[in-house]
């Protein structure tokens, strides 16, 4: 599966050509047509304002000056100032239009994209980590409205400015507009292979300092233990160390950049020289009036910009197409965990077991099996414990049973239905799930409970606190249940988010209730009121129970030992414990020689 936020000089060379990609694009630009093709206009009438500047100073030079008429010199004044303000007026309305466009697009690809990732199974966040995805995503998504704002509307801009310079000059006088031209052309290819030298230095210039802020960062939060330890030397030094390769890259970057420029600033003075030595001799003659040679002077002006940014003009375009592809093989990739055929059924109301039949699962074709031919029976009201070592392959048990994840081999099934043949919503909707890491959201403790799910009355959501004796949550949280919860719950302790977490399971009132170390981060206290808590929330509920302390799982219908992805162990707490296996071992590692969790 792609990795979304790799670097881009990390990635292969592309296969779906721009022009593919481009019509891609059209369906979210299509909306637009009009206000980029008034926008396109407004640019063409901008350039044709700049370029009628040099024209009627012309006109000023050769006609008015010589004839003394002062009118007709204010006359030019007035139209060169005219034209010059209708330009600018006409310039800002195009840029708001173009920008318009560009943030009406992104924002639709934004919602799409959005929308679309919802959907997607959690193969697809381990291989693109949610946080860097979206940091990707944002930069991805800057580019393309670029792309259909600023950038596409400068390569307009370049192309037919310079396209209208050469060809008002050549017009004119083309004697010396092919002198002029000689010397532009040689300026333009030097520029491509110029930028495209700067381009990896200023990549390098970045990588550094984002290396110096890293380290910067690491070395902030660990002062305390750098000054116990006396290494903030080895910090210093190594901070040092970075700085003066940031330093050393920044000014080589800066040596090229000033080089160029000036040297481009030359080549314009130059121009300027070709221009006067080529008009001297049809100004002495009166072929060429003096008013031409300002002109070409003016027009070179506008000439080696436009001609220079060609280039980078053109990798900003690559780079949006390169930004494009990767947001639409976001949008490309189908989920793991499709829906099943089973499209108005919902989770059966009449079941009596659920199997595990053979299943195999690995989270990627390159890495090792998480799970190896694992079989199980789990019949309604049974409890079933999931225990051993981390890593062994007990969450990924749950997370195959929520439909996280699409099943390699074998399969799971209840009362004989592959549940894979029910909709994702169908078999979620009599599942309840109770995580070791609590997602809260910022907001009110309502919107957490029901988890924006309005049609969950106030009165359910009382009940539900109250049914695992949790109902002190509502004076503790001043609003009650419209009291405000901080982004991850930081203003509650642990216990208080697990307790939540609980209530939420069980307003769904689910037919099978899975824990997954439920109490694991929780201290010896807190543990005892949630344990409490869920005994409350499993009578008479059929449920999954994933735990490393084994105190809270000996009363049990079956204790699972998974180990190495394989079932190890199977039986109650008391045929496990005379068995003198791994589950014994675990057993001894907790309680010693106590017998009393017999």
């Amino acid at each position: 599966m792609h990795n979304f936020y790799e670097d881009d000089s990390r990635r292969k060379e592309q296969k779906v050509s721009s022009v593919k990609l481009l019509f891609r694009f059209l369906p979210y630009l299509k909306p637009h047509w009009k206000a980029f093709s008034l926008a396109v206009f407004l640019l063409l009438f901008a350039i044709a304002g700049e370029l009628a500047g040099p024209l009627i100073l012309r006109a000023v030079i050769d006609d008015a000056i010589p004839a003394g008429s002062a009118s007709e010199i204010i006359r030019l004044s007035g139209l060169f100032a005219l034209i010059f303000l209708v330009t600018m007026a006409i310039s800002y309305l195009q840029v708001i239009i173009a920008s318009r466009i560009g943030l009406s697009i992104v924002r639709s690809l934004k919602r799409k994209l959005f929308d679309h990732v919802l959907t997607l199974s959690m193969g697809f966040f381990h291989t693109n980590p949610s946080g860097k995805l979206m940091a990707r995503v944002e930069s991805d998504t800057e580019r393309v409205r670029m792309l259909f704002s600023e950038t596409s509307m400068a390569l307009l801009r370049n192309a037919a400015m310079v396209a209208g310079t050469l060809l008002i000059m050549y017009k004119a006088n083309s004697f010396i507009a092919v002198r002029v031209l000689a010397l532009t052309i040689p300026v333009g290819i030097l520029a491509i292979f110029v930028l495209k030298r700067m381009r990896p230095m200023w990549m390098e210039v970045r990588k550094s300092y984002a290396s110096i802020s890293a380290v910067a960062s690491e070395f902030v939060r660990a002062v305390p233990v750098l000054q116990v330890f006396g290494t903030t030397g080895y910090a210093m030094k190594k901070m040092h160390r970075q700085g003066r390769n940031y330093f050393k890259r920044e000014v080589k970057a800066f040596l090229w950049e000033y080089t160029f420029w000036s040297f481009l600033g030359s080549l314009e003075i130059a121009a300027v020289g070709v221009i006067l030595v080529s008009g001297r001799p049809g100004v002495i003659s009166g072929v060429v009036t003096v008013g031409t040679v300002v002109m070409f002077v003016e027009y070179t002006r506008r000439l080696f910009g436009p001609l220079v940014m060609f280039s980078e003009t053109l990798n900003q375009i690559q780079r949006a197409l390169a930004s494009g592809e990767r947001l639409m093989e976001i949008l490309d990739t189908e989920t793991q965990t499709p829906d099943g055929s089973l499209k108005d059924e919902g989770f059966p109301d009449l079941w009596e077991k659920i199997e595990f039949e053979d299943v195999w699962f690995r989270y990627s074709p390159e890495s090792e099996w998480a799970l190896k031919g694992v079989s199980f029976t789990l019949s309604k009201g049974e409890t079933i414990a999931l225990v051993g070592d981390s890593g062994g392959g007990k969450s990924t048990i749950v997370s195959l049973l929520m439909r996280f994840h699409h099943i390699e081999k074998g399969r799971i099934t209840i009362d004989g239905v592959n549940i894979n043949d029910f909709t994702l919503d169908a078999w979620r909707s009599g599942l309840g799930l109770v995580l070791q890491e609590v997602n809260l959201f910022s907001g009110t403790l309502s919107g957490n409970l029901t988890v924006f799910d309005h049609s969950v009355s106030r009165v359910e959501q009382e009940n539900a606190l109250h049914l695992i004796e949790a109902g002190e949550l509502l004076e503790r949280i001043p609003g009650g249940l419209d009291g405000m919860i901080s982004d991850g719950g930081a203003n509650l302790s642990m216990g208080q988010r697990q307790l939540i977490n609980i209530a939420r399971a069980m307003l769904r009132q689910p037919e099978i209730l899975v824990l997954d170390e439920a109490t694991s981060s929780v201290d010896p206290g807190t543990e005892q009121r949630i344990q409490r808590a869920t005994n409350l929330a499993l009578e008479g509920r059929t449920a999954i129970v994933v735990a490393h302390r084994l105190a809270t799982i000996i009363h049990a219908s079956q204790i699972i030992v998974i180990r190495h992805g394989v079932v190890a162990e199977q039986g109650t707490h008391s045929e496990l414990l005379v068995k003198d296996g791994i589950y014994s071992r675990l057993h001894s590692l907790q309680f010693g020689g106590d017998q009393v969790a017999r």
